[in-house]
């Protein structure tokens, strides 16, 4: 039983230090397919239309995305955000602005695996937004809110700068849908599905 228990012993120490913590924070840039977008208010009506979005990522406030990430081997669980902003380029007749500038936050849990130091992944969860829009000589703004479901998918790079900080570049595809219902009077309902691709650059540290 002792030999059995020495031989064991070397076998725990090295799982226990194939374990860790990573953490990451990433900006970058989106391109976001045509959106099927919906605008539902009093004195508009209800309009549907093919929403040409971009995303201005490297404008305050910025496309961004933190992870925090717990490893077993090659595999991890993530919980993640993704800063994820829309910009309407194409607004409707009657429709002076529509944004979701203050985020169409993407909170996703991940499933991610490493080769080679190539890292690939992907998550669902829900969309929390805060959209803005001038509709009609109405002013609207906010709030926070949950307002729909994403799923993405991703593959990244990472290279190493010591044991513990490292650099990490990644793509990923979203697809996440809304309905958010932002103040004003009167009412305002707004449906996004907004396909995108992501490119971010940023930097991590495991522990």
């Amino acid at each position: 039983m002792l030999l059995l228990a020495c031989g064991l012993f070397p076998a725990r120490v090295a799982t226990a230090a194939q374990s860790h913590w990573s953490v990451e924070l990433l900006v970058g840039e989106a391109y976001n397919a045509r959106s099927t977008t919906r605008i539902e208010q009093g004195a508009l009506g209800r309009l549907s239309t093919s929403g040409d979005y971009e995303t201005r990522g490297l404008e305050a406030p910025f496309h961004y995305a933190w992870r925090i990430s717990r490893w077993q081997g090659n595999s991890a669980w993530e919980l993640q955000l993704l800063h994820h902003k829309l910009y309407l380029k194409n607004p409707p007749d009657g429709v002076d602005s529509l944004s979701v500038s203050h985020g169409f936050n993407i909170v996703s849990f991940n499933r991610a695996w490493e080769s080679g130091g190539w890292r690939f992944r992907a998550g669902v969860g829900p969309v929390v937004t805060h959209a803005e829009a001038n509709i009609a000589g109405t002013a609207y703004d906010g709030p926070y809110e949950l307002a729909g479901a994403a799923v993405l998918v991703g593959v990244g790079h990472r290279l190493d700068l010591g044991p513990h900080f490292y650099l990490l570049g990644e793509v990923s595809a979203s697809l996440g849908w809304i309905d958010a219902h932002p103040r004003g009077d009167p009412d305002l309902e707004i449906g996004i599905r907004n396909p995108a691709l992501h490119a971010e650059l940023g930097a991590g540290y495991r522990f």
